[in-house]
């Protein structure tokens, strides 16, 4: 068999494949004895059907199964004999078998790009200060509120104010999304509402509110992006209002959290807490400062198998929340959502490999002990053992991806030891 390799591009080759003749007939001899061996044709016992009227019937078929054989043959030798890490399907440009003849057809691969990473070592980054303000404190603050509430049946009284709890079931449309969902809806909580926007649309609406239209704009600067600048059109219909009775804030409150004796005392443990929350999110922004700088020293070209597969994937991940948010995803424009996501998968992509080769030319590797402090983390998390966790993990395939995904982490902790990381000063509280 001949092989000839063409570069069309870092992700891209182009293979010239001929198969000789003797090795095509061998295939169609060995495939015509396996099926003389099964076909029974009337006035022939079975097996002994002759080779000619085997072809006449069936040489089509065989002919189609014997180039198909060949061709997956060819393409494994191919990358095994020439290193070659095929990322998708190869596209084959088949032809016929002319009896005599040599096979030859032309395939196009995509494969894995070689990386040679550089420049990793050094990054300079910046660290920004953990932040607790008083904003931030006051919400806390509310949520143990929220958390030592009673809630009282509205009564005498025709329309929902902002202090009141729903249980509410509305369907309709944001923008191209359609939307059906029943749920409480704590009107005084906007930063955990399902749609933006939809709490101060419900305040002011009667009591008894049933199929009653309401619409509003979400601004167009939204984080939410599959939200953002669109229109929402709902029919609600109000199932329950209590008003929310929520507690005042002063000593007593404290006491009753069971976290203090004094207000001033539980506000300072909650901007403690705040502000080691807020550590750890500030430590895994500047792992992703870190791989966006290592992303553009070096600039790679991705196949497009690899970045679909990671296409697969965000798009799951923006499906669920739109669920959570009680968004029909049944009729979602996905064609839409994967153009806008497109580059944030091949941004991954680009990510995944860089650490990948980085990990082989650094020696990183995984230990068991990495591992099983990993195990028990999500454990503790979960309320279970490490050793079923690790037993869940093998029966379903995943303990691969867990080293794969430690290998990253471990990784980026390299080059953050060997960053010149500045560390910017704590903005002033207001």
């Amino acid at each position: 068999m001949q092989i000839t390799i063409e570069d069309i591009s870092p992700v891209e080759k182009k293979l010239a494949v001929e198969i000789p003749w003797d090795d095509v007939k061998s295939k169609l001899d060995e495939a015509y004895r396996e099926l003389g061996r099964g076909v029974q044709l009337k006035g022939f016992r079975k097996g002994k059907v002759p080779r000619q009227m085997l072809e006449r019937l069936y040489g089509k078929q065989v002919d189609q199964e014997v180039v198909k054989e060949l061709v997956r043959d060819s393409m494994v030798k191919a990358a095994d004999e020439h290193h070659l890490k095929p990322v998708a399907e190869p596209v084959i440009d088949e032809t016929p078998i002319t009896h005599g003849q040599p096979l030859k057809f032309a395939a196009k691969i995509e494969v894995r790009p070689q990386v040679t990473p550089k420049d990793y070592f050094g990054i300079e980054l910046e660290r920004r200060a953990p932040q607790a303000s008083a904003e931030q404190i006051e919400h806390a603050l509310k949520h143990k509120q929220d958390e030592l509430s009673q809630f009282k049946k509205v009564e005498g009284r025709e329309a929902v104010t902002e202090r009141d709890a729903v249980v509410i079931k509305f369907q309709g449309t944001v923008g191209e999304h359609k939307v059906e969902h029943q749920m409480m809806l704590d009107l005084t909580d906007q930063d955990h509402e399902p749609l933006p926007g939809i709490s101060k649309a419900v305040v002011g609406l009667p009591v008894g509110a049933k199929d009653h239209e309401i619409g509003w704009s979400i601004p167009a600067d939204h984080p939410r992006k599959e939200l953002a600048g669109r229109e929402a059109k709902l029919k609600v219909t109000l199932l329950d209002v209590k008003e929310k009775l929520v507690p005042k804030l002063d000593d007593d409150f404290a006491k009753d959290t069971g976290e203090a004796q004094t207000l001033d005392e539980l506000k300072g443990k909650i901007r403690e807490k705040i502000l080691a929350t807020d550590r750890q999110k500030a430590e895994r922004e500047l792992r992703e400062q870190a791989l966006k700088e290592l992303r553009k020293r070096n600039p790679l070209e991705v196949s497009g198998g690899l970045v679909d597969r990671q296409l697969d994937n965000v798009v799951e991940r923006v499906k669920l929340q739109l669920q959570l948010a009680g968004i029909d995803i049944r009729n979602l424009e996905e064609s839409k959502i994967r153009e806008d996501l497109r580059e944030v998968a091949a941004d991954e992509v680009r990510g995944t490999l860089l650490l990948e080769a980085i990990a082989e030319a650094e020696k990183v590797t995984v230990t068991e002990a990495d591992l099983k402090k990993r195990l028990v983390e999500l454990a503790s998390l979960r309320g279970s053992s490490a050793d079923k966790l690790r037993a869940e993990y093998q029966k379903e395939g995943r303990l691969d991806a867990l080293r794969h995904a430690l290998r990253e982490e471990l990784t980026l902790d390299l080059l953050l030891t060997r960053a010149t990381i500045k560390d910017a000063a704590a903005a002033e509280e207001k």
